[in-house]
């Protein structure tokens, strides 16, 4: 015990005293010996990779000046036997196949503080990929299951590939109904012309059919709310892939906690029970608040939201914010299962007032959302926009540009938007990506009086790097045009800078600027993001990130160099009020003249991607 924390050259001693009435009590005599920390970890024998190199693969680490915070330095033996398979598999993955790493050295200073800790290695000779075969069941062509595998002939052996072919392999099989398939890797040794000669063996079994879809969990969500999600039903072959897509699905509904989907034999080889635990989250918030927003100063707000309505998934908000620049009054609502089939339906109206420094602008409308899944991760979605558009109390000293949109408009426009959604967690996305691309029409056959087109598309990608850490990349173009050299509304330019397009720059401030240095908007835009994020605590939801952002909001193509850039830091955190974000960001190329400052602050409560 004192040495798996780290406390070495202890003395236990015991004494037994026997009493009477056949009692026996042990006296243990304990003299705590110095707590040791690691001063070295040296290897022995490497020649094809580093020390360094192989020390970045332990979690066994040196003591240094930050050990008190990162809880290293210390001797944990069972982490070490951890830490020599892994440079074990990392040498196997490097085609070292015959490597071996020995029992570590042991090594303590006199006055027992200081450890080092000796690996002696045998890396033996690199290994190439000799044949591959594969023999047993076969499903369909050998030749076309061979041309998929990863692992070819006359490359290095890698480990990680074999274990990825077998993987896939497996879901092959499984995926036609053989949920029983046993692929079995099996390698020969050519240890005089270096080749590894591998041979896959299959063992299909028998085919496998959903019997019973059981849920439990479920107290407010129905029954048929979780089925539509699950892309298996009773009496079909069983599927792997469909199976996990069925998960991810369940997922993104945002409806639970936690998703397991596992199956468990029934009397009859041949059919399995597909089991569904869900653990429910709160899905309807009253939140009752005042804060400040980085583009419309201090604000009170007072909302409504029920993703799950009556358990039928339904999903509605009324909202109201008022503040000093900013007056939003919104309802809306949207079934994304209407009819429990393909189709989403919904519908948003609102009055909205934007107070800015040389004018003041009102939106007034509403829409109606109709969308279809074309796919499991592809869908269109087709949305009618009518809104009036107000700007008034415009000032003297504002722009010509902004006393030309003096007056009251009308808009009625159509958006088409095409998506690709494979986030696997809509709250803390790790992996997977959105992609989309939009295109709006206004004036003409659908009437109004603002007539112009625009165009716009992006991206989101997530995947994990090392350990926790996420790596998320973000991009975004766009453009804008009126019909017949028509004005194009102030609502529908971009306005590059801020929370959503390159942070360090205050909302549009990215872009066009007036004679006030006033935004008002571009008719391009080009945006690109790349954020690290971290995990500061599981428990809470908390997460740290770090961002680069470039980007730029331009009338003409000649002007979309130079890009402006920003960088900075942010917190992530799903609250029980919702997802917070708050970023800050610095502004790397500030021009005063333009009333750029040189940072800003973004928070919102939203989706966080």
């Amino acid at each position: 015990l004192y040495t798996s924390k780290g406390y070495y050259g202890n003395e236990v001693t015991y004494e037994v005293s026997y009493r009477k009435g056949n009692k026996t009590v042990v006296y243990f005599d304990i003299v705590e010996g110095p707590k040791g920390y690691i001063k070295k970890i040296e290897f022995v024998g490497n020649k094809a990779f580093s020390s360094r190199k192989l020390r970045g693969l332990m979690r066994t680490k040196r003591k240094t000046f930050l050990s008190w915070l990162t809880k290293t330095g210390t001797l944990e033996r069972d982490v070490l036997e951890v830490d020599l398979a892994r440079i074990r598999e990392f040498y196997r993955d490097r085609g070292y196949v015959t490597v071996k790493v020995k029992e570590p050295k042991i090594t303590l200073s006199r006055d027992r503080r200081s450890i080092v800790i000796t690996i002696e290695i045998e890396e033996g000779d690199r290994y190439r990929v000799g044949s591959v075969d594969i023999v047993g069941d076969i499903l369909g062509k050998k030749e076309d299951l061979l041309k998929k595998l990863k692992v070819k002939k006359g490359k290095w052996y890698r480990s990680s590939l074999v274990h990825k072919d077998v993987l896939w392999l497996t879901d092959r099989y499984a995926d036609q109904g053989y949920a029983y398939v046993d692929v079995s890797p099996l390698t020969s040794l050519d240890k005089e012309k270096k080749l590894v000669h591998l041979l896959y063996k299959i063992e299909e079994g028998k085919l496998v059919y959903i019997n019973r879809i059981n849920i439990r969990g479920n107290t407010k969500t129905r029954d048929k709310v979780i089925r539509r999600e699950i892309k298996v039903a009773e009496g079909e072959l069983y599927s792997s892939t469909r199976i996990r897509e069925s998960r991810r699905r369940l997922v993104k509904t945002g409806y639970f906690k936690d998703v397991d989907l596992s199956v468990s034999p029934t009397e009859r080889k041949e059919l399995v029970d597909l089991d569904v635990k869900v653990e429910e989250m709160q899905t309807g918030t009253l939140q009752f608040g005042a804060g400040y927003s980085s583009v419309y100063g201090a604000v009170g707000t007072i909302s409504l939201s029920e993703r799950n309505l009556f358990g039928r998934g339904y999903k509605v908000y009324a909202r109201a914010t008022l503040g000093g620049e900013l007056i939003d009054f919104s309802v809306g609502a949207t079934d994304p299962r209407f009819l429990d089939g393909p189709f989403s339906l919904g519908f948003d109206a609102f009055n909205v007032t934007h107070e800015f420094d040389t004018y003041d602008y009102r939106t007034t409308g509403g829409d109606i959302k109709v969308g279809r899944e074309i796919t499991d991760t592809i869908r269109a979605d087709f949305t009618y926009l009518y809104e009036r558009i107000k700007v008034f109390n415009v000032d003297d000293e504002a722009s010509d540009y902004i006393k030309s949109q003096r007056g009251t408009t009308l808009t009625s426009k159509v958006t088409l938007t095409l998506s690709r959604d494979t986030v696997n967690n809509p709250f803390f996305p790790t992996s997977g990506s959105e992609v989309w691309i939009s295109g709006s029409n206004a004036g003409g056959p659908l009437g109004g009086d603002n007539y112009f087109y625009k165009f716009s598309g992006g991206f989101s990608w997530f995947h994990p790097l090392i350990g926790d850490l996420v790596l998320n990349l973000k991009g975004n173009v766009g453009i804008v045009r009126g019909y017949s050299g028509r004005e194009v509304p102030l609502r529908e330019k971009f306005y590059v800078g801020g929370m959503n397009t390159v942070r360090g720059f205050e909302y549009g401030m990215a872009g066009p600027v007036d004679e006030n240095q006033e935004p008002i908007g571009a008719l391009n835009m080009v945006t690109f993001s790349t954020e690290l994020l971290y995990p500061l605590s599981k428990a809470l939801g908390l997460r740290l990130a770090v961002f680069y952002d470039v980007g730029k909001g331009f009338d003409h193509w000649s002007d979309v160099t130079p890009l402006r850039h920003g960088a900075g830091v942010g917190i992530r955190w799903y609250s029980p009020l919702g997802p917070i974000r708050i970023d800050w960001g610095y502004n790397l190329d500030r021009k005063p003249e333009r009333g750029e400052k040189a940072s800003a602050w973004d928070f919102s409560i939203g989706v966080l991607y």
